[in-house]
């Protein structure tokens, strides 16, 4: 009976054991697979803001080269009315 008993509590310790192992083996592929698809995704984000940026930088400057050409101008202007200032 004490046998019986020792092999039962083996098995069971076993199973406890392997049971989770077993399932982690398991849910391991499908983490690599979700952790890829994470990756992914921040990469994507990350390459959609980099190209708003790049567009609201490509308009700020389009934006500013008219006012900073009528400066030009006006400095021009300014200069050939009054040479020595």
């Amino acid at each position: 009976m004490a046998t019986h008993q020792h092999q039962a509590r083996a098995a069971q310790t076993h199973a406890e054991v392997i049971g989770p192992l077993t399932t982690r083996s398991k849910r391991a592929p499908t983490m690599r697979v979700w952790n890829d698809q994470w990756e992914q995704r921040i990469e994507e984000d990350w390459q959609r803001h980099l190209k708003a940026l790049r567009q609201c930088i490509g308009e700020l400057l389009i934006g500013n080269q008219h006012p900073r050409m009528e400066l030009m101008k006006a400095d021009k202007r300014r200069q050939e009315e009054w040479p020595d200032a």
